[in-house]
């Protein structure tokens, strides 16, 4: 009685299966495995850190100022204090011309004074005193000596300081972004040649920070000149700022 054929198929599908496996390996054939092409180019590359920095002189200055105002009741005191602010707009606005987006209040406040008694323990409020603080923007920095003087003459008795920063930042951090790239290739060159090998491309960079470091000058750090009068007045020295990047760069090898 003959069988169905159907029965055949799985019969001569392991057949094959198992003619394939020992074909495979039966013949003096070795087992064939996939190549990690990821890590083989890994081999091949070499990461190096490349730092930038320039030295750059500041083109603006943030002067900080304030009016400091009391009186016996927080009504007077806030009234004495426009007074006297108003002779410092005046000053900044007509004299210096400086423009009325470059003096921004960065403060303002009213509050009570306390006179504490030693005897009992007790305090009570012996005066208000009302604070405006401003910052006033400058680009003449030659002047910012001769701008002080004139802002406590005009009425600001408190000087909080100076801040000497650049308005060219994004200029300043490409040219120390140039600098960052040369010193990451030179790097990478003296480790590929103590490797027997050589730079030949690059694979991919990261920018992992640019900053620039401003000035400040606090109020006990300017000095007095003497002037050709013979009169004193306030000196300030600019200096420099500092503009720096760092970057990670990897590079091929060959």
């Amino acid at each position: 009685m003959a069988k169905p054929k159907w029965l055949l198929v799985p019969v001569l599908a392991l057949a094959v299966g198992v003619g394939a496996m020992l074909g495979g390996a039966g013949q003096g054939g070795k087992p064939v495995y996939a190549v990690d092409n990821g890590a083989a180019a890994q081999k091949n590359t070499v990461t190096v850190s490349g730092n930038g920095k320039i030295e750059a002189a500041p083109d603006v200055a943030y002067v900080s100022v304030a009016v400091e105002a009391r009186a016996a009741t927080a009504k007077d005191a806030q009234a004495k204090n426009a007074t006297q602010f108003s002779g410092l707009t005046k000053l900044l606005y007509e004299t210096y011309k400086i423009a009325t987006k470059d003096v921004k209040t960065t403060g303002f406040s009213v509050q009570p004074e306390y006179e504490y008694n030693p005897k009992d323990g007790s305090s009570k409020i012996k005066d208000y005193a009302a604070v405006h603080a401003v910052q006033v923007t400058t680009r003449d920095l030659n002047g910012i000596g001769k701008l002080l003087d004139d802002l406590s003459a005009a009425g600001a008795n408190r000087v909080d300081g100076v801040r000497f920063d650049t308005e060219k930042q994004e200029q300043y951090e490409l040219q120390a972004l140039d600098n960052a790239m040369a010193n990451a290739k030179a790097k990478a060159a003296a480790l590929a040649k103590s490797a027997g090998k050589q730079v030949t491309d690059v694979i991919a960079i990261t920018q992992n920070s640019a900053s620039s470091g401003p000035i400040f000058i606090n109020k006990g750090e300017m000095a007095a000149a003497d002037s050709a009068a013979g009169t004193p007045s306030t000196s300030v020295q600019t200096g420099e700022i500092t503009v720096s990047a760092d970057i990670t760069v990897v590079y091929e090898m060959q």
